[in-house]
């Protein structure tokens, strides 16, 4: 093998197995829960939901579950594998974005140092959003998109005509479909009007195949109405931490700003720029600042070209007369360093997972898994007032009981009750209301709300540093109050295991 050879293939071995510390978070996610449940009932019942039974304050409400493929996915990897499949898919997803990306990259340039640069820079951002979640779809399918619009462009035209069948699939997967078609309907606008002012040529295959990718996102079991509730929800502010706009300033996302920085220095490379890319890359920018989430989505979309650019720029006569010559002890010692570098990283990734039994693991200052033993043993059900985030650990947890919410917030719930559940949490002004507007049986919260301890017509049975129960109080007292005061119920002390579920 030549040096050169060694050197690429160390240097991708290197990108691949650090990005794996990305897609390799073993905590479960907050709707991890629900998302299995929901595919569990899916391919039990062979049918799709069409109204939320698992809650009591929006029951019948109207569920457009645009995530359904990704769930049946999710519950079938589940019951063959466990969560052990659920890690492996993951990983599997992230490092094929990570190979999809690469191949492009050496398909127009070998400068390793650009790539290895760029793609160091990338993998952190992915931890942004590379949970047990429907949108790892997203990302994937973005990447094969990007992957399609560039062959296309590099004059591989039959590679297009795949779009359509992936717009069907990423609808039924993930609502990150609407960036998706919008990101492809601009790049087609774009070119459209870059022709008409160029003369270049027509580009009727092209709009043909972007309207068949538009008719092909109504094959789904809502058909239209899946549209109309995107374009009802998307423009709501979303009091959720990912959606929060990331500060330009300070060391939050850091990499994403760095990856920024270095698509700003890349206009100024003497590298062949594609109108429509930069404009993607622009805008992608933008809505990464809005939403966090969305940083994902921008490190993808800059990939294809910025790492092209910074390899023009690192080859110009001005970055070759800073290129420092390396003596042959001098590679021997750089190669033992990247191979250092490759068998400690593989080694930290084993271990890790070695350690949890490569399984997922549940974060026990995040969930309330001791309050969940207590009604378990107790043999506790009912309508329960649950926080936000806790919403999918109870309705799969607790089967017999229903929500007053869950994550999958408007796909199931009107707006009103979102609030309502947000204003009782937090203790905002009014969220007494909310107890009394429904027939609520057991509240499952966090000590944010403090003044739930002084609530009247409330007892509570049960504290932990993470959670408290209440129960109603009532005159008679009901079953689950008498057996209360006659302390009779059962307190698990035991520490419990924090593998999933």
């Amino acid at each position: 093998m030549t040096r050169d050879r060694l050197y690429t293939l160390l240097i991708c071995a290197l990108v691949y197995i650090f990005s794996i510390n990305a897609f390799s978070d073993i905590f479960a996610d907050v709707d991890l829960w629900g998302h299995l449940k929901f595919g569990e009932e899916i391919i039990s019942t062979k049918s799709i939901p069409q109204v939320n039974t698992f809650s009591y304050t929006a029951p019948d409400h109207p569920w457009i579950n645009h995530e359904l493929l990704a769930e049946i996915i999710f519950a079938f990897v589940y019951s063959l594998a466990g969560t052990t499949g659920l890690l492996i898919l993951k990983l599997a997803l992230g490092l094929g974005i990570i190979h999809i990306l690469s191949g492009l990259y050496f398909s127009k340039s070998g400068n390793r140092l650009s790539y290895a640069l760029h793609f160091l820079l990338l993998a952190p951002v992915f931890v942004t959003g590379f949970a047990t979640r429907p949108q790892i779809f997203t990302y994937f399918f973005l990447a094969l998109l990007v992957w399609i619009l560039q062959k296309y462009f590099d004059g591989n035209h039959k590679v297009i005509f795949w779009t359509p069948l992936l717009m069907a699939l990423w609808v039924n997967t993930h609502g990150g479909v609407v960036a998706g078609i919008c990101i492809f309907g601009a790049v087609v606008f774009i070119e459209v009007l870059r022709r008409l002012l160029t003369g270049d040529g027509p580009i009727k295959a092209l709009i043909a195949v972007f309207l068949v990718s538009c008719l092909a996102l109504f094959a789904n079991p809502y058909g239209y109405k899946i549209w109309l509730f995107f374009l009802e929800t998307i423009p709501r502010d979303r009091p959720i931490s990912e959606w929060a706009a990331v500060p330009p300033w300070g060391p939050r996302f850091y990499f994403f700003k760095v990856l920024v920085i270095l698509f700003v220095i890349s206009l100024f490379s003497p590298a062949k720029k594609r109108i429509w890319e930069v404009t993607m890359i622009v805008l992608a920018i933008f809505y990464g600042f809005r939403h966090g989430r969305h940083t994902v989505l921008t490190g993808i979309l800059m990939t294809p070209y910025l790492p092209l650019q910074l390899a023009a720029l690192l080859e110009t006569e001005t970055f070759k007369r800073w290129r420092p010559k390396i003596s042959s002890l001098g590679h021997t010692a750089v190669l033992f360093v990247l191979t250092v570098g490759v068998l400690s990283q593989a080694y930290f990734h084993y271990h890790k997972y070695k350690e949890v039994g490569f399984k997922i693991q549940i974060n026990p200052e995040v969930y309330p898994l001791y309050a969940m033993n207590f009604l378990e043993a107790n043999k506790i059900d009912g309508n329960i007032l649950v926080f936000f985030d806790w919403g999918e650990y109870v309705i799969n947890k607790r089967p017999a009981s229903k929500v007053s919410i869950d994550g999958r917030l408007w796909t199931a719930y009107p707006d009103e009750v979102f609030r309502e559940n947000l204003a009782l949490r937090n203790g905002e002004k009014g969220w007494e209301e909310m107890l009394d507007k429904y027939p609520h049986d057991i509240i499952l919260m966090d000590h944010i709300n403090s003044d739930l301890e002084n609530v009247a017509g409330w007892v509570k049975i049960y504290n932990d540093p993470i959670a408290r129960i209440f129960i109603r109080k009532t005159d008679p007292p009901s079953p689950l109050l008498e057996k209360f005061y006659r302390r009779e119920f059962i307190y698990p002390e035991a520490p419990l295991s924090w593998e999933f579920p």
